[in-house]
């Protein structure tokens, strides 16, 4: 990785290279030195852009988070966009979505037994969840129940996403799209 004087810029390539690291080879890789090394920089580094490897975790999930609220906002600035379609943008139907979707699995499962990451996963969840209901109710989908629908549709992007980690050969991007597909049209 090249170096790059603006610290902050520094500090996000940082972070990408690690989420590309847990998304590559899972929990077993956060390690501050493998971290270092997939960055091109120190552990001293590390340890002064992050006060621990909490807040570098933290950072990841930020990133892959920020990534995935662009993409939707983007997709929603076209006032026309079906609900189907700013549902896609949560998929891991590409490359990319696929490493955001690992870095939030990895946050899971460190998060268990660990209230301060379950706090922050919840807060960002929560953005997203009112987010959502604010398009949901502004465009019309539904009409009542907002709040279910949206709770619905989370839930069901969670599960065909964990699935398609865990089975990818049953879970193709055509199962995923149609599983997706059959919900909304039951409940739109």
């Amino acid at each position: 990785m090249p170096r790059v004087a603006d610290p902050e810029v520094r500090r996000a390539e940082v972070v990408a290279a690690a989420a590309a690291l847990i998304a590559a080879e899972g929990p077993e890789a956060l390690s501050m030195r493998r971290i270092a090394d997939r960055a091109g920089c120190t552990i001293g580094l590390l340890n002064h852009w992050f006060k621990s490897k909490d807040d570098l975790i933290e950072a990841m999930l930020d990133h892959a988070a920020a990534a995935g609220v662009a993409r939707v906002k983007a997709a929603m600035t076209d006032p026309e966009i079906s609900v189907e379609e700013v549902a896609r943008e949560f998929l891991p139907l590409d490359d990319e979505r696929l490493a955001e979707l690992r870095v939030w699995l990895v946050f899971w499962a460190l998060s268990i037994g660990r209230p301060d990451l379950r706090r922050g996963y919840s807060r960002r969840v929560q953005a997203m969840r009112e987010e959502m209901s604010r398009e949901v109710a502004e465009r019309g989908i539904v009409t009542k129940d907002v709040t279910r629908f949206v709770d619905t549709l989370m839930a069901t992007i969670d599960g065909i996403s964990v699935n398609a980690i865990a089975e990818p050969d049953y879970w193709t991007l055509d199962r995923q799209v149609d599983t997706l597909r059959w919900l909304l049209a039951k409940t739109t």
